[in-house]
């Protein structure tokens, strides 16, 4: 995968798709990985998250929309995504420093965000630690569901692994066991902007009340080791080494069919020395 051509036709269709939802799985497809892990890439390569990138970008557009004709402002609110005049005028100047109608009336200075383009740069020469190991089907129980591809009012969770922790991780006290202790498992596609995900422990007896059970098939991993704190701030990092480094030079590839884990070890998962796992399903390529 040429990930710099890749990256760039990716801000293509973005562009296409202001007026309108935005496809994550077209978009994860351009560049060969899952939509989940194409959220983190993106925010690293980026410097930013691709939510808050497509709000830039329609909110960008907005304003020259403004500026530039007669159209109703609640025709231009819907037309980048907003059910209500209220919502769009909130977001607008909370972006530009003016409301709608002072952009119409040409006051104040507005803040345009144009399309991204990537460069290339200088990557790789930094030691990767990875197995590969084979592994029969297993068991994980705990919260599954549809999980959000972005933490919310800057929380460094995503919404299920928030309510996974406030809920759930209390009840496995007691069940999380090596090689797999907290465990995060992430089906390849999306399903309405969101990924379905099932957050908790290998099952290796009785199942507390409450708990979902799904088994993970059967696989052959290659596991990588990062040392770093968590969270979607700091986990991006190394998905991207994986899918734009190791991928490309492996002689492997990604098997779509079977989630992807995170594995959480027991220890500060916001220390500098934390130690955690990405598990990629892998064939031949």
């Amino acid at each position: 995968m040429d990930w710099l051509n890749g990256m760039n036709r990716v801000t293509e269709e973005i562009e296409g798709m202001l007026e309108g939802p935005a496809n994550y799985g077209r978009l994860a497809g351009l560049v060969g990985c899952s939509v989940y892990e194409f959220f983190r890439i993106f925010s690293f390569l980026a410097g930013v998250s691709l939510g808050e990138y497509l709000r830039r970008r329609r909110l960008s557009q907005a304003a020259f929309d403004l500026q530039g004709g007669e159209e109703p402002v609640i025709q231009i609110a819907l037309k980048y995504g907003y059910n209500s005049p209220g919502a769009f005028a909130r977001a607008f100047k909370e972006l530009h420093g003016v409301t709608p109608s002072q952009a119409r009336e040409g006051k104040g200075t507005l803040r345009i965000y144009p399309p991204l383009s990537f460069t290339r740069k200088v990557q790789g020469g930094t030691a990767m630690k990875f197995r590969l190991e084979t592994r029969e089907a297993f068991p994980v129980m705990g919260l599954a569901g549809l999980d959000g591809l972005e933490g919310q009012d800057g929380d460094l969770l995503t919404p299920l692994w928030r309510e996974f922790m406030e809920r759930y991780n209390p009840k496995l006290q007691g069940h999380y066991a090596a090689p797999l202790w907290q465990v995060g498992a992430y089906q390849f596609g999306c399903e309405g902007g969101k990924v379905r995900a099932i957050i908790g422990a290998e099952c290796l007896g009785d199942v507390p009340e409450g708990m979902a059970v799904e088994e993970i098939p059967a696989a052959t991993w290659a596991v990588f080791s990062f040392t770093s704190p968590t969270g979607t701030d700091f986990v991006p990092d190394a998905y991207t080494r994986i899918e734009t480094e190791w991928f490309p030079n492996s002689g492997w590839k990604r098997d779509e069919e079977i989630p992807h884990l995170e594995v959480f070890p027991p220890g500060d998962v916001w220390g500098g020395d934390y130690t955690w796992e990405i598990w990629m399903p892998v064939v031949k390529a």
